[in-house]
């Protein structure tokens, strides 16, 4: 019998997923929306938002890191958002299953260690199939850091 995956709900299973949702409902958008978005930018059904194995996630979680770092070095980190936009869609070469739950770690990696706002925004405006601006990035960054302080 097959193990049935275990459902990724993004703005409670991730911080990065929950700030993103409390500044979208600050500018008087419901958390629906905000799905609705996701899951038609990805192309996705709900019940397709899943965690990734955890074997797998390992190995995702060295492999991406990895690939994302040699496109900063090589001046081609324009190509970050649409290597996100892939994982998150499930059509990788490495993983072709949906993996919201791997982008989204992604995202706070890069969120909170490199100054890629403009690679982030553009990002987050293709995840949510709309125009975000830099100020909306700033404000999750500024939310998820009071979160880490407490």
């Amino acid at each position: 019998m097959d193990k049935k995956p275990y459902p990724f709900l993004p703005f409670e299973d991730s911080l990065v997923g929950e700030k993103i949702l409390f500044v979208w409902q600050e500018s008087h958008h419901s958390e629906k929306n905000l799905k609705e978005h996701l899951l038609k930018a990805l192309e996705l059904k709900d019940d397709q938002l899943v965690f990734t194995p955890n074997a797998m996630k390992q190995k995702l979680m060295v492999s991406f890191p990895t690939e994302i770092r040699n496109l900063i070095e090589s001046n081609r980190s324009a190509e970050i958002p649409n290597l996100l936009m892939s994982i998150a869609k499930g059509k990788t070469q490495l993983y072709p299953q949906p993996a919201v739950d791997i982008c989204f770690e992604l995202i706070e990696w890069l969120l909170t260690g490199f100054d890629l706002d403009e690679v982030l925004r553009e990002t987050l405006s293709l995840l949510f199939e709309t125009a975000l601006s830099l100020d909306f990035l700033t404000s999750v960054r500024t939310e998820y850091f009071k979160e880490l302080r407490g």
